[in-house]
Parts: C-alpha cells; sequence; structure tokens
C-alpha cells in the first residue's frame, strides 16, 4: 500500500501519475491550495476515518501552524462521507461554512488551516479529477475564479482581436480598502471570506464574454471587451456600490467592505497586456489618492 504524508499506512496518497493506475476509491480530496497543488488523497470506505491534523500522528499531517494536532476527521457511514471537527483552534469548513459534523457532497471544498481540498464522490473519479487538475492551472483556489495566469492569456488574445478589429476594450482593477485592518482586526479567515464573497457577487455580474480574475493578494480585474470607456466606469461604479451594500459577516461580526477601482481604456498604440493594467492601475492610485471607495479612469 502507497504510505500517506504522514507515513503511516492506513489511508492511500497518491500524486496525479500514480492515479492515472488507481481507480479503486469511491472518494478523493484534491489539494486546491496549499501545499502539493493537485496532491490526490483516496478515501476508502473500508478504512474506518482519515484524521487530518499538524501531528505527525494525523493520517494526513499537515505543516500549518493554524492547524491542530488533531484538527478534524472524515468517516465513511452507511448514507455517506462526513467530517467532523476535533474541537480544533480555528475551525473546519465546508464550502465557506464553519462546521462541527457535516455531510460531505461531491464538489464540496474542505478549508482547514491554510490548505483546502475539493472533496468529489462522483461516479467517474478520474474524469472529474482530471477535469480538477486542469482548472488548478487556471483557476484561483480561494476565490473559485479565474487566476492571474489565465488573465494574461485572456488579455492577450483580446488585444490581438483589437488590434485587428479595431474594437474598444476596457479594463477595470480594483482592491479592497483598508484590507489588511480587515485581517487584524476580524483575522485572517474573514479577510478569506470577504474575498470569496466579493468574488461570488461579481462572478454572477460578469457575461460571457467578460472575464473577472484575481489578479494577487485583495486585487481583481474585470476585462471588458467591446466596452467604451464610459460604459466601463458605470459598470465600475455598480460594482462599487454592490459591494458597499453587500452584507457580509463573519463569526458575528458585521464586515464593513468597501473598493476603490480604477479604469484603463485600450489604446491602438498598446501592444501588451501590462500596458493596459499599468493604466487601469494608475486610475486605481488616484481613486484610493482622492479618498478611496471610487472609482478613477
Amino acid at each position: 500500500m502507497v504510505p500517506t504524508m504522514s507515513g503511516s499506512e492506513t489511508n492511500v496518497v497518491i500524486d496525479a501519475e500514480e492515479a492515472l493506475n488507481l481507480g479503486t476509491e469511491r472518494a478523493i480530496l484534491v489539494t486546491l491550495r496549499g501545499h502539493s497543488l493537485g496532491k490526490r488523497i483516496g478515501l476508502e470506505p473500508e478504512i474506518s476515518s482519515l484524521t487530518i491534523g499538524r501531528d505527525d500522528e494525523a493520517d494526513l499531517s499537515l505543516n500549518d501552524d493554524s492547524v491542530s494536532r488533531f484538527h478534524c476527521e472524515i468517516v465513511f457511514i452507511e448514507t455517506g462521507w462526513f467530517i467532523t471537527d476535533l474541537g480544533s483552534t480555528n475551525g473546519t469548513y465546508v464550502s465557506g461554512h464553519p462546521v462541527d459534523r457535516a455531510p460531505l457532497r461531491d464538489g464540496d471544498l474542505v478549508k482547514v488551516g491554510a490548505t483546502i481540498f475539493k472533496f468529489l464522490s462522483t461516479e467517474n473519479i478520474e474524469a472529474a479529477f482530471h477535469e480538477e487538475i486542469y482548472r488548478l492551472a487556471i483557476i484561483d483556489g480561494l476565490t473559485q475564479v479565474y487566476n492571474r495566469r489565465y488573465l494574461e492569456e485572456f488579455l492577450d488574445r483580446e488585444i490581438s482581436r483589437c488590434r485587428r478589429h479595431g474594437r474598444p476594450m476596457c479594463l477595470i482593477i480594483f482592491d479592497i480598502d483598508n484590507f489588511k485592518q480587515i485581517n487584524d482586526q476580524f483575522g485572517h479567515l474573514s479577510g478569506d471570506y470577504v474575498l470569496r464573497s466579493i468574488a461570488d457577487k461579481l462572478n454572477r455580474r460578469i457575461r460571457r464574454e467578460e472575464l473577472l480574475a484575481r489578479y494577487g493578494g485583495d486585487e481583481f480585474i474585470v476585462v471588458l471587451p467591446e466596452t467604451d470607456l464610459d460604459d466601463a466606469v458605470k459598470f465600475g461604479e455598480i460594482i462599487r456600490e454592490g459591494i458597499e451594500i453587500l452584507p457580509l459577516s463573519f463569526d458575528g461580526w458585521k464586515i464593513p467592505v468597501t473598493v476603490s477601482l480604477g479604469v484603463g481604456r485600450y489604446d491602438h498604440k498598446m501592444t501588451q497586456s501590462s500596458e493596459l493594467i499599468a493604466s487601469a492601475d494608475s486610475a486605481l492610485y488616484r481613486a484610493k489618492a482622492n479618498g478611496r471607495n471610487q472609482v478613477s479612469n
């Protein structure tokens, strides 16, 4: 049997290549964020449980100070897979919600400290696993919107199209005002919650031909093909107002959030995506310098 990350022989932990030769487990965890991205952890109903924690004796050991020695446990009973928090200091989260004990359903995100796993229990685990590996290459693990790598590829394609056909395009870059204070006052888990909530709200407003991406930290970018500057500024104001009234609360605390936004317009003299991003970034700097919680271009 293949040893676990902690050296125990009770649960199987394999990498992507080994996964090609193993299709017997009925559920798996895939690491979306944290050490060993794309790692596949097999869950077998015949084995009583899988413990996750910082201790070397845990079946799945995570070297993370925010993880308790024995943080949580995943077990299989007749009705399916369940996860139980083992009295951890920072809590166990399933799809963004703190849990004491909860069922695991196909597609759930399990957060233990800084690590996020995706739980897969579909009939065709192999196909789901390889689809998830592809998603890891283009999707931000925390917010589940596109990542910087995919953003840059998308912008390169759109700039080539704009130059070829003379079409307009705008880009909005924004970040969360005083995000460090949110982390300091409410904790880093609350900061993660705010990022996920904003991404989820905006993702529902983005059209098929547009793109929302996490650029890094608390910065996001919205790419608006076929959009002139006036319409982009109006959309930026919609984003600003929508986030300002977004009801955000974490662990019983209401978290007020505002954003500052900069709008850049594609100029046909531009040859690289970095030039368009720099234009929007300069506008973002002006928005912050003028008092934050506003749109500038």
